[in-house]
């Protein structure tokens, strides 16, 4: 049987806070967002989502686990999405500032300022990468010459050798620099190998003595 292939639909959304609790579910790590969607079960979501009266707004990524096209006032029609490992801690993040917590980027966890080599495969070419720095959930990067667009997905090798392990990246900002260079935030999602992988080089990396910035 042939497969039908996976979209990708990017949303912006800024919920209540009671709208936003509403649809987080911790126990199976999936987030209902009420946004009228022609996406299907399966296909990939990357969304922004702010707090209405909160400053930080977060990416999250996952896949839709359900489709609503019809909805009244207390059920709204939009997508569950089962959410990627890497972001349900954006994701309780989102749920301490729907509940009024005042936060800032600084309760999430540290970024290690360190120049770490990434071999990455995007549109069918390999590049070598120099990260400027990196977290538990990613890292931010310069790219010279032709990027990837936000949302965009690319291949990272996160470990070398011949059972080395690699993990998806999707671009979830991206910026310009007066160097001609795009400064670049991954967010790391998918394979729970390479997630693994990737996890125990931030530790390393913690543990080198690295700054945290």
């Amino acid at each position: 049987m042939i497969q039908r292939a996976r979209h990708r639909h990017s949303l912006a959304l800024l919920l209540d806070g009671k709208t936003f609790l509403a649809g987080w579910s911790p126990e199976r790590g999936t987030l209902f967002l009420p946004a009228v969607s022609k996406g299907t079960i399966g296909d990939d979501v990357a969304a922004r989502i702010g707090i209405a009266g909160q400053t930080p707004r977060v990416n999250v990524f996952g896949t839709i686990a359900l489709v609503r096209l019809f909805g009244r006032p207390s059920i709204p029609p939009g997508v569950e999405v089962a959410l990627d490992p890497s972001s349900l801690p954006a994701a309780r993040f989102l749920a301490l500032a729907a509940q009024g917590e005042k936060l800032s980027f600084r309760d999430r966890s540290p970024r290690w300022m360190v120049a770490h080599r990434l071999n990455t495969l995007w549109n069918g070419m390999q590049r070598e990468i120099t990260t400027v720095n990196i977290s538990e959930g990613g890292c931010a990067l310069y790219w010279s010459s032709e990027a990837p667009t936000v949302h965009e997905a690319l291949a990272v090798r996160v470990s070398d050798g011949l059972f080395g392990a690699s993990a998806r990246a999707v671009v979830c900002w991206k910026e310009a620099c007066s160097s001609g260079q795009q400064r670049l935030g991954l967010s790391l999602v998918g394979d729970a190998r390479g997630l693994r992988a990737w996890r125990s080089l931030v530790a390393s990396v913690a543990s080198s003595g690295a700054r945290a910035g």
